[in-house]
This record gives C-alpha cells, structure tokens and sequence, in this order.
C-alpha cells in the first residue's frame, strides 16, 4: 500500500479511506476486515455496543487515478478467520482469510 500512498500523492491522486475515526486525537483505524476475529474479546453480542465482530464495518483504501481508473487496498489480520456468521463472528467451519 506505501507505493500506492506514494504513487498517489506524486500524481494527485484521489484517496478515499473508509475506517474509523480515534475517538481521541486525529486520524482514520479499522482500514482493514472488522470480522472473523476469535476470542471472547471480539465476539459481537446483540444488544452490546461490541464492534470488532461486526458486519457492515470493514475499511478499505480507494484510490482514483482518473474517472474510469481505480485501485483498492483491502486488509485482514492473520487471525482473522471466514465464513462468519450474521454478527460477524466466525462459523464452526471457518478457515483462516488467507
């Protein structure tokens, strides 16, 4: 992804970076899949305000180099296990993304 950054900003490049915002100081985390993690730490639960486990919050980099041209950048952590079920967390069959 640095020659991606790099490539862009040399050519201006339009970044969009979907993730989300530090609840304290500046900047974008959870640029990467947000689901598929084990452990009693990550699993979602209905009715809690959890969010590691989560469907519909995966982050991703996008970068247009023009309107018909794009490029993306999509990321998940080695403990990171799919199929998940409907909250995000990992199916008795899971296997690790990569």
């Amino acid at each position: 992804m640095s020659r991606l950054l790099q490539q862009a900003g040399q050519a201006a490049w339009d970044v969009y970076v979907f993730g989300r915002f530090y609840s304290e100081g500046a900047g974008i985390h959870d640029t990467n899949m947000n689901q598929g993690s084990t452990g009693k730490q990550f699993a979602y639960r209905e009715g809690t305000t959890t969010t590691t486990n989560d469907i519909w919050q995966d982050g991703a980099v996008f970068f247009a180099s023009s309107d018909d041209r794009w490029a993306a950048y999509f990321a998940a952590f080695e403990h990171q296990l799919v199929p998940t079920d409907l909250l995000g967390n990992p199916t008795p069959e899971r296997k690790p993304v990569g």
